[in-house]
């Protein structure tokens, strides 16, 4: 069953690997985190768009392939993640790389009040 989505910085992506240890941090609450020693990892993103390389970079799936690709990632789902009565949670994690970029990002982005 896939355990967990993580969410990665561009430039880390290469570093994310079957049989390696990955920091995993829930994105908001920073004593929420896990190690994980991933057996398979499935790049979820692809490109579909470059405007540097004239526009679209991919064929477009049929609408046949496309659910066909649903209906089979919907098989790889844990069953209490898939049941009606009182789901399962999904985890989503970002890296410990860009948990601290979002962080930093909201120090800088968000205002100071002044207080008088």
């Amino acid at each position: 069953w896939p355990l967990l989505d993580l969410l990665v910085r561009q430039e880390e992506k290469d570093d994310i690997k079957a049989g390696k240890r990955i920091l995993c941090r829930h994105p908001f609450i920073e004593q929420k985190r896990v190690a994980v020693v991933a057996k398979k990892v499935v790049e979820l993103h692809t490109l579909v768009f470059d405007g540097d390389a004239g526009g679209v970079v991919i064929e477009e799936p049929t609408l046949e392939e496309t659910k066909q690709y649903v209906a089979e990632q919907i098989k790889c789902m844990r069953p209490d993640i898939m049941r009606e009565m009182n789901p399962g949670q999904y985890k989503v994690s970002v890296s410990d790389q860009l948990f601290h970029f979002l962080h930093k990002l909201w120090q800088v982005e968000t205002p100071v009040l002044e207080l008088r």
